[in-house]
């Protein structure tokens, strides 16, 4: 019965411990996640425009499309660095 206990407060205070770097406050803003993935994706034909942004852990999901260039997908803007990591891709 002791162990449990313990294991069960381990469990629930190693986040705790470890900083909770996932829940930290982000440098990037969702507004410059937004223009970084406007900035790298737009091309010589048509605009990129953001159909959604979330935020999940340390990074911005992204969801975004071009519908002149029939082109749409999902990145990833991680929230401290701004670095993109691409998800998704796909033309019609």
């Amino acid at each position: 019965m002791k162990r449990s206990a313990i294991l069960i407060i381990f469990i629930f205070t190693l986040p705790l411990l470890s900083g909770c770097t996932g829940f930290s406050n982000p440098k990037i803003s969702e507004s410059e996640a937004k223009q970084i993935i406007i900035e790298n994706r737009t091309v010589d034909i048509g605009k990129v425009e953001i159909i959604s942004i979330s935020r999940e852990w340390n990074k911005y999901v992204i969801r975004w499309e071009n519908k002149d260039n029939c082109e749409s997908g999902t990145d990833y803007v991680h929230t401290q660095s701004g670095k993109l990591t691409n998800g998704s891709r796909s033309i019609c």
